[in-house]
């Protein structure tokens, strides 16, 4: 029997390196089927480790201070990126971090520059600001490499943040993505708007 015990805990180890094989995610297809691709880093009949998230800020020198909730966990972690005003408190970034609870992987939510706890002035912000907003949580607190899950406004920022930082993020699920809608607004406004169309691509890049 224990030799049976070893055998079965054995064929759990994995190997060295975590790579693991790209597979396509279909509308039927979500953040559970990404991890159950990778190779399990303990046996799945071990209970899954249930630790609490407190608020704590990324300071930053030149830029507002941000507020965010890290959940410590195996690779790859999963950053929640919100959408318009939305809060880290929200019903997607909570039952995200609940479902990264249950499999014991890594979770970071926060709040952009001037919505929520974070410091700054929304009246200020700009999609500009909010890129370099995702960016630092990715370089300064995310360890290894990274599932972005966007939300809204936020599936917009997550293509930045994945074009920007390739060799971190290894995937990448929307959530009612605003990519198309925010082009198509941008593109609606009428020619008397030109120097407003100027000053959005200035402040979005």
């Amino acid at each position: 029997m224990a030799v049976a015990r070893l055998a079965a805990v054995a064929a759990w180890v994995p190997y060295r390196s975590w790579g693991w094989a790209a597979a396509p995610v279909g509308p039927h297809r979500g953040l559970g089927a990404l991890l159950a691709l990778i190779p399990q880093r303990a046996p799945r009949w071990l209970p899954a480790c249930r630790q609490k998230t407190s608020l704590s800020f990324l300071n930053r020198p030149d830029l507002p201070n941000l507020a965010y909730k890290k959940l410590k966990g195996k690779s790859p972690g999963i950053v929640f990126i919100p959408g318009y005003l939305s809060y880290m408190n929200g019903t997607k970034a909570l039952a995200i971090e609940e479902f990264c609870k249950s499999l014991g992987h890594a979770c970071i939510r926060f709040d952009y520059s001037g919505v929520g706890s974070s410091d700054g002035n929304s009246e200020e912000s700009t999609l500009g600001k909010w890129r370099k907003d995702v960016l630092s949580i990715i370089d300064d607190l995310a360890d290894g490499p990274q599932i972005l899950v966007g939300s809204s406004l936020g599936g917009w920022l997550m293509l930045h943040a994945a074009i920007a930082r390739p060799e971190k993020v290894v995937a990448l699920i929307g959530v009612a993505t605003a990519a198309d809608t925010l082009v198509t607004k941008f593109n609606q406004l009428p020619v008397e708007d030109s120097g407003r169309k100027n000053y959005i691509s200035l402040h979005s890049a």
